[in-house]
This record gives C-alpha cells, sequence and structure tokens, in this order.
C-alpha cells in the first residue's frame, strides 16, 4: 500500500487543535500539584548540574549501572534552567509534550489513509485515556512522553519512505528512533515497528526489496549503534536493577505481573465508579455490535480494507515494551481504587506507549469498518468512540484533580523541611544536617532522601549544595557539589557492596556519593567530635499532624571534643 503524502487541510488542522483543546482542558487541573517521589532527585540533580553535554558520556542514572536516557535527563535540565523550580511551568512542558505525542499518532493515522471522522476519536482516545494522562502529569514520566513521541515520528517518517519519500524521510526514521531510545530504552520498539513496516514492503514489492532491506539493515544498525554506546557507558549491556534477582526470574515476574495489571490500566476500570463504568461499557458494547454487522454484511472485505502494517506496528507498541520493562513491572503496584492518584498516575507510565499501540490497532480496524460500511453504519461505527471520548474526558480530569490534591497533601513534609533550612544558620563548609522521626507519606517509600528534597526546593542552591542532609529513615545517596570526598562526610561511610566500597560518580560539576550511616546516628554518643553543633527543632507539617523533626548541625571534626547539649 502507498501512502503519498497529502497536502495540508484545514479539517485536519481542526481535528488537531480539537485534539490539543481537550488535552489541554482535561490536563489543566494537574498542573496545580506538587512534585513527587523521584521528581526530587531528578530535579535536583539537574539543577546541581553545570551542562548536559556528560548525560551522553557518563552513568548518570544514580543505580549505577541501570539505564541510559541522556535526552530524557538533557531536557529536564534545559526546562529547569527556563523555569527553575515552578512546578506549574515545568508541567505545562509535560502537558504540551503529552498534546505532541497525540498530535505525532494523530498524523500517523492520516499519513496511512485512516479516515479523518475514525482518527480524530481514535487519537483523541489515547490523548484522554486516565493512565496516559496520568503519565503525562508526573514529572519523571518525561523520558515515556519524549520516547512515545520520537517512536511516533519514526514510524511517520517510516510510512513516507516506503511511499517514496527521499532519502531524508529514512534518515529522519533512523534519527527519530535513536532519539526515542535516548529517551528510554522502550525507544527501540521503533526499530522494530519500522523494520517490520519495510520488511513487508520488501515482501509485497520486490522491485523495491533492495532499497527496503537496505532500510531495515541501517535500522538494525542504529540498534546496535545505540547498544553499544550504552554498554560503552554503563559497562554493561544489562541493568543493574535485577541485581537482587535473576534476569530470567525478573522476567517472569514481570510478564506475569502485566498479564495480571494490564487489563486494569488499559480499561482503568477499578477506578471508575458504577455509572462511569455503565457509560463506557455500554459504548463499547455499541461498537462491538456496530462492528459486527459490517463484518456479517461484509464478509471478506474486512480482511482485505485492513491496514496490516498498522495493526502490526500497534501491535508491537502494545507488546514489546512489555518485555524492555518487565523487570520493572515486576514491583508495580495493581490499579485498584485503595491506591491514590498520586501512585497510579506513576504506575501508569509503563502502559503509555502500550496505550498508543492500542490506539492505532483500534484505528486500523475501524477505518477497515468505515471503508466497507455505507453511511449510516459508519455513524453507528464512530459514535460510540466519540462518546467514550467525552466520558474520558471527565473520568481524567477527575483523576487530574485527585493528582494534584493528593501531590500537594504528600508535600507538606517536603516543603516544611525546605522552609525549616532557608531559616537555619549553615556554615560555609561542610555540614551534617539530620531530620529525625520523619515519616515520609506512602507514595515515597523510601526512595526520597531528604537531601534531594532540599537541594530540589532551596530557593538559594548554592548555600546548601555543600551540606550532606540524612533522615531517620535509610536513604543512601546524596547529590553533592563537586569537588568533594569520603573525608567530608565523616562519621557517614561509603556504601559497600560485596565487600567494596560503591564508586562515587562525577559528572557535570555533580557528584553521585553512596553513603551508609554510623551505628546509633544522631544520638549523643554520635555527637562527639562535632567542634560546632546546634540542636533546633521544627515541626514539619503532614497532612493534619505536626511531626517534630530535631536537626543537628555540624562540621565534623575527629579530634573535637563533645558539645555540650
Amino acid at each position: 500500500m502507498m501512502f503519498p503524502p497529502r497536502p495540508v487541510s484545514w479539517s485536519n488542522a481542526l481535528c488537531a487543535i480539537t485534539i490539543a483543546a481537550l488535552a489541554a482542558v482535561v490536563l489543566w487541573p494537574g498542573l496545580h500539584g506538587f512534585w513527587g517521589r523521584d521528581d526530587f532527585g531528578q530535579l535536583a540533580f539537574v539543577r546541581l548540574l553545570d551542562s548536559p553535554w556528560p548525560l551522553f558520556l557518563h552513568d548518570h542514572y544514580f543505580a549505577p549501572g541501570s539505564v541510559f536516557r541522556p535526552l530524557g535527563f538533557a531536557s529536564m535540565w534545559l526546562c529547569e534552567r527556563w523555569f527553575g523550580r515552578d512546578y506549574a511551568a515545568n508541567a505545562a512542558v509535560d502537558l504540551a509534550l503529552h498534546i505532541s505525542v497525540s498530535l505525532a499518532l494523530f498524523g500517523l493515522m492520516r499519513r496511512t489513509r485512516i479516515p479523518r471522522m475514525v482518527a480524530l476519536p481514535c487519537a483523541a482516545l489515547f490523548a484522554l485515556h486516565p493512565a496516559a494522562v496520568g503519565t503525562a502529569l508526573w514529572w519523571s514520566a518525561r523520558f515515556d512522553l519524549l520516547a512515545a513521541l520520537f517512536v511516533l515520528l519514526s514510524l511517520n517518517a517510516a510510512f513516507a519512505y516506503r511511499s517514496g519519500g527521499p532519502a531524508l524521510t529514512l534518515v529522519t526514521a533512523l534519527a527519530a528512533a535513536l532519539a526515542a531510545a535516548l529517551s528510554k530504552e522502550i525507544g527501540l520498539v521503533a526499530i522494530a515497528a519500522q523494520s517490520l513496516v519495510w520488511l513487508r514492503w520488501a515482501w509485497a514489492e520486490p522491485a523495491h526489496r533492495a532499497r527496503a532491506l537496505r532500510a531495515v539493515s541501517l535500522s538494525w544498525l542504529c540498534a546496535l549503534i545505540f547498544l553499544g554506546w550504552r554498554w560503552v557507558v554503563l559497562g554493561t549491556l544489562s541493568s543493574s536493577l535485577t541485581v537482587m534477582v535473576p534476569l530470567g526470574d525478573a522476567m517472569r515476574r514481570g510478564l506475569q505481573a502485566w498479564v495480571i495489571q494490564a487489563p486494569g490500566y488499559l480499561t482503568f476500570w477499578p477506578r471508575l465508579d458504577v455509572l462511569q463504568r455503565v457509560t463506557l461499557g455500554s459504548c463499547c458494547a455499541a461498537a462491538v455490535v456496530a462492528t459486527g454487522i459490517v463484518a456479517i454484511r461484509q464478509r471478506g472485505r474486512i480482511a482485505e480494507l485492513t491496514n496490516g502494517d498498522m495493526v502490526l506496528s500497534g501491535v508491537c507498541l502494545l507488546l514489546l515494551p512489555v518485555v524492555l520493562q518487565a523487570p520493572v513491572a515486576a514491583f508495580a503496584a495493581p490499579i485498584g481504587a485503595q491506591i491514590s492518584a498520586v501512585e497510579t498516575a506513576m504506575q501508569s507510565r509503563l502502559y503509555y506507549l502500550g496505550i498508543a499501540g492500542a490506539a492505532i490497532v483500534l484505528a486500523a480496524l475501524a477505518s477497515a469498518c468505515w471503508n466497507a460500511s455505507a453511511t449510516r453504519l459508519r455513524i453507528a461505527c464512530v459514535l460510540p468512540p466519540m462518546l467514550s471520548v467525552l466520558a474520558l474526558a471527565s473520568i481524567s480530569r477527575d483523576g487530574a484533580q485527585a493528582f494534584a490534591q493528593r501531590s500537594l497533601e504528600i508535600s507538606s513534609v517536603a516543603r516544611a523541611a525546605a522552609t525549616a533550612v532557608a531559616t537555619m544558620p549553615l556554615p560555609s563548609s561542610p555540614c551534617h544536617v539530620m531530620f529525625l522521626d520523619v515519616q515520609p507519606p506512602p507514595e515515597w517509600g523510601t526512595y526520597v532522601a531528604m537531601d534531594a528534597v532540599i537541594k530540589a526546593l532551596s530557593p538559594d542552591l548554592d548555600r546548601v549544595k555543600h551540606c550532606w542532609f540524612h533522615a531517620n529513615y535509610g536513604t543512601l545517596l546524596n547529590l553533592m557539589a563537586a569537588p568533594v570526598s569520603p573525608a567530608d562526610a565523616a562519621p557517614y561511610l561509603p556504601l559497600e557492596v560485596d565487600g567494596r566500597p560503591l564508586p562515587w560518580r562525577t559528572l557535570g560539576g555533580v557528584v553521585l556519593a553512596y553513603l551508609r550511616p554510623p551505628e546509633s546516628v544522631g544520638t549523643p554518643a554520635n555527637r562527639r567530635g562535632c567542634c560546632s553543633c546546634a540542636i533546633a527543632t521544627v515541626a514539619l507539617t503532614m497532612s493534619a499532624r505536626m511531626l517534630p523533626a530535631a536537626i543537628l548541625l555540624c562540621d565534623w571534626n575527629e579530634t573535637g571534643p563533645e558539645p555540650e547539649m
């Protein structure tokens, strides 16, 4: 099938504006939220980072040897330079990226000759899907937004090249695929999807076989370049995220978890109320009935009119991320009414690209029904998806409001800690600040270090970047301004793995320092050696309770006397 480019029409532009406007209205309440779990560490990291270029040459993730996402972190660095700590402005960039992904999806459908009245509701279903909206609301899911955007742009260029496009379209397809992988490893899905498009081209059109196979070879060369680049930087083809569990077991558990949890995230059924379930269930039933009538009347024409390339591409986007993310999916929380809107948004990122793939498959099948139907049946085929769009808009807007409300609630302890440190006298030399009796909210777990919180939220980064911030719960990483050495961290000691100190990494002016606390840190026995110490009591507000936190400041000197308290 040839898909020559079509001139830009006002109808397509109007559809694109409609999709963008709907997504903006639905996600807008989420801009009033606040930073969440991984956001603190990543915001602190990019604030301390002098330049984004070392990201492309050094292992930059907090867990060494885990992931390689330089383009994603570079985009965060750029946004922080533009907007600073302003959450709403940074979240607005994610909103714009999600809208861009939705428009890229619509553009791909139109390029492959999916009728406008089919492409519009299918792309809007993705744009307004609660799991997709949740992904766009969480700042740390920026990697997924960028990867999905470049995957869809790569597919669009791949179809353009298949349709006789110039060599520039091939270069665009390969460059976009590489950018997708540099945003997040699931971007490698672009290589598989475009290769299938070109392999089917080689099979169907022998006259273009050499051209198609050359494109496939270059595509896989692009994948090898990325994997080799990642290997050189990380020192491994695998990931340290699977160190604690054998890779085979992690994959098995992840695939099982995905099979169990994916239906919930793809339909969002567990978080819907009765009216919402009835509405969406009725729309799905009506769509199935209309499709069945068309299939019975037209019989074999449906298969002939189905765009096999789009179906295969959609299936790739739906299923391949499962394999690439299986070790992470093994520890993901299942969707349900018992978890908060913030937790739901954080887990939804695992299904973002898959939802786009499902929308592509749906559009390809609906397009076949549309082309095989008379006018009245066409209306019956597209009416249920359009009604579903309206239902999802209401559901997702409620979800965005719940996300904003909950993220503000659980951020109270972080904001109070930042305010407390901002009012305390800190020495210009390295110092230790200990927060005691801090109870992190459930969405944080122990993933959020108070060190990251302070350095992410402090209005004056120069004032805190040389200090070590600790808490009463176990976090192992401090982000420090270079230069810094293990001697500066005393009495804390370098973290050891298998009896060997875990190497500290320095890139772009920031040091990733891994520490283990001394025994009974914060007790009078461990204050011996503080040559100048002060104790202050600060109230950290979390929800409706006041949590006392004692803060210990000290310039460590092993020969100093024990201070009088």
